[in-house]
């Protein structure tokens, strides 16, 4: 459908009849909004507080391309959003149930004639005029609005114009946009716009790559409802006719996908957050509210167990702070809004929340740090906002014993389904919204990359890397990358990925499959363990051949269960353990820190015969004081190579060690200095390796 907006030229006030005509199918008497808006903004202005597209008081990220876009998307578009005031009336008992006027301002990246804003065609546009009161020619078609400035628009230079529409949103993504009623006829209405539904119910860059610095959300609904949205509310004003206008402003960038509006018969509470003395500490005093608005008939503030009820939302807070950094949106709020679906949706400072688990709460809660501050460039990168937040609720079932039976359940529940996972953890796809929000991909094997990354750096490392990527200025309330994470990740832990994230993140399907053969090679009173680890994941399995990373071995005795972290990079390894006592068993993996197959195989074989590897290495003393002596026993014409590793897996020394004689070759370590601490040796042969952990005390 072409539509030329109005064939003669429009004129302010002309605009202004027909918003009156649209406004004459409403309840609510529009005049009397708009003279309450009007008095609204100049408060705005009195308290030095402007209703325009700097509302924001932090820098505005400019726009850069996606490299990766839905076809018929208006992210073609070369204009960068910088505000939107969305204005609604809004009545479920109506047709049209929508409407609204949607200002846009921003700016050209290059010189333009037309504009494009994504936008259902089932919702009627009547009129878009510009600042000047002109009214704009437009084509509304194929889901996409097209719009015609007056004269050229140059690069650099601020546009702004309003949209006014009416419509009943037809929910092309399932539940865009819901209403209906509960609990004897009390209406409800809310949005979940992930990822492509903003189009469904309002005119927007409806992708996640053109953030705006500021939203502001004006709703009119009919009593005794209640409307939550993003950032804070600035007024409610009651209405003669029996309507109600909640008027909400948010002052951070904000992607179209995360603005949103829940309705109905709420009851409200109010709690605050105040940051604990030592987070204080750390990142300075803060207190803010954490609003909550919940259907009266459900226990949804209280919960109904220790692991339930938003009252809750205050503890996650603060151990989300602990890992994650100051909360994004310390100026604002944080609130939980209650909806009719089961799930939970982030939306920026107000999560729509369909349960009232620890789980739901700590997950939409993380993703106010991974998703809403720092959102994905493209929706082929989600496992950046739903990875994380599932991390969120691993974290938050651990600063509390109430919840360890959650976490027993949740952490078994998420490792079993992330085995299922398909394709690469970055998404080769994101045309189809059920395949996108898989949760054996983007949310399962999503939290096992990060618990992996953990486990390979430690607690102090891996929070130092969530603080670090949360507060990284390039990235902060703007758009990022898989690749700028493991920027941050290597930059942090002084250590490369790049093997790690291939295999696990942006091309590697699948996981190990590990078995593990152990040897008790003891010679009392010196006790040792031969173990050989193998991967046999095959080809249909994964397309790694072998992933190569840290895997913990747990080696058992009659009186301990000693745990030893080694190097794993070839199909087959064999290592040497020293233990206290003779070995009986190993495990691998026994706290599941890799995606791995449910079942690891542990083999146990005693045996008093020399070893069948064949190479043989000695290390003598272990513990030594400052230098690594070790004799290694190769075939003849071998030509072994050893290397001395750090923990962070760094390799910090390497010797070629000439051909083999039969004889056993002598080795010091004497020309590097070594600090007090841990090592890995490995001794290689071609395919064959031997890798043993050294431990130096020091000088006394």
């Amino acid at each position: 459908m072409r539509n030329r907006g109005f064939e003669m030229s429009m004129g302010h006030r002309s605009w202004l009849v027909v918003l009156g005509v649209l406004a004459s199918m409403a309840l609510p008497d529009q005049s009397v909004i708009a003279q309450n808006l009007e008095s609204n903004r100049r408060a705005h202005l009195a308290e030095g507080i402007p209703i325009t597209a700097h509302l924001s008081t932090l820098p505005h990220a400019p726009r850069i391309s996606s490299g990766f876009s839905r076809s018929g998307s208006a992210i073609s578009s070369a204009f960068d959003v910088t505000y939107y005031h969305l204005t609604l009336n809004l009545d479920r008992s109506r047709s049209p149930l929508i409407i609204g006027r949607v200002r846009v301002e921003g700016a050209a990246l290059q010189d333009l004639e037309t504009i494009e804003l994504d936008l259902n065609v089932n919702m009627v546009v009547d009129v878009i005029f510009a600042e000047s009161g002109q009214s704009l020619e437009f084509v509304h078609q194929a889901d996409l609005l097209t719009i015609t400035t007056p004269s050229a628009v140059s690069e650099g230079m601020r546009f702004a114009f309003d949209v006014v529409y009416h419509g009943t949103p037809q929910n092309q993504q399932p539940s865009s946009f819901v209403a209906g009623t509960r609990n004897g006829g009390q209406s409800y209405i809310w949005t979940l716009s992930e990822p492509y539904g903003g189009r469904e119910w309002w005119p927007s860059e409806d992708h996640p790559s053109d953030k705006a610095d500021s939203v502001r959300v004006t709703v009119t609904v009919p009593e005794p409802m209640v409307v939550g949205s993003n950032g804070l509310l600035e007024s409610e004003i009651h209405h003669d006719n029996g309507t109600v206008t909640f008027d909400w402003v948010h002052r951070y960038p904000i992607a179209s996908y995360l603005v949103s509006l829940a309705a109905g018969v709420y009851e409200r509470r109010t709690d605050l957050y105040r940051r604990s003395a030592d987070l204080a500490e750390q990142f300075g005093n803060a207190s803010f509210p954490i609003v909550h608005f919940w259907y009266p008939d459900v226990p949804a503030y209280q919960g109904i167990s220790a692991a339930s009820g938003w009252r809750l939302t205050s503890d996650a807070m603060e151990e989300l702070e602990d890992w994650f950094g100051p909360y994004p949106f310390s100026n604002e709020k944080y609130g939980n809004a209650h909806v009719t679906f089961r799930g939970g949706m982030e939306h920026q400072t107000m999560s729509s929340m369909g349960n009232i688990g620890i789980e739901l709460i700590s997950h939409e809660l993380a993703h106010q740090w991974f998703g809403d501050q720092l959102t994905p460039l493209n929706w082929k990168d989600l496992w950046l906002n739903e990875g994380f937040a599932t991390l969120g609720e691993m974290l938050v079932f651990e600063s509390h014993p109430d919840y360890a039976g959650v976490q027993d359940i949740l952490s078994d529940v998420y490792f079993n389904r992330a085995l299922n996972a398909a394709g690469t953890l970055v998404l080769q796809d994101t045309t189809s919204v059920t395949n996108m929000f898989a949760f054996s991909r983007v949310y399962g094997k999503g939290w096992m990359v990060l618990r992996m990354i953990r486990g390979m750096v430690g607690d102090e490392t891996f929070r130092a890397i969530l603080r670090t990527y949360t507060a990284a200025e390039d990235l902060a309330y703007g758009n990022s990358r898989t690749e700028d994470f493991k920027k941050v990740v290597e930059q942090v832990s002084s250590r490369s990925f790049d093997t790690f994230f291939e295999q696990w993140v942006t091309e590697g399907t699948g996981y190990p499959r590990y078995e593990a053969v152990m040897e008790d090679i003891s010679i009392p009173p010196m006790y040792r363990a031969r173990i050989t680890l193998r991967q046999t994941q095959e080809i249909d399995e994964s397309n790694v051949s072998v992933f190569e990373m840290p895997v913990w071995l747990q080696v058992n005795t009659a009186g301990a269960n000693i745990l030893v972290l080694v190097e794993n990079d070839a199909r087959e390894q064999v290592y040497e353990l020293d233990v206290p006592e003779q070995p009986e068993s190993v495990l691998v993996d026994p706290e599941r820190w890799i995606l791995r197959s449910a079942v690891s195989l542990a083999t146990e074989i005693e045996s008093d015969v020399l070893p069948r590897s064949a190479l043989s290495v000695d290390v003598y003393p272990n513990p030594a004081r400052s230098t690594i002596q070790f004799s290694v026993k190769a075939p003849v014409s071998a030509r072994p190579v050893a290397e001395l590793y750090d923990l962070l897996g760094r390799r910090i020394w390497s010797r070629p060690l000439g051909r083999a004689d039969g004889g056993a070759i002598v080795v010091r370590v004497d020309d590097i200095e070594l600090a007090p601490g841990a090592y890995m040796l490995r001794v290689r042969d071609g395919e064959n390796a031997v890798d043993r952990v050294v431990t130096l005390h020091g000088h006394r």
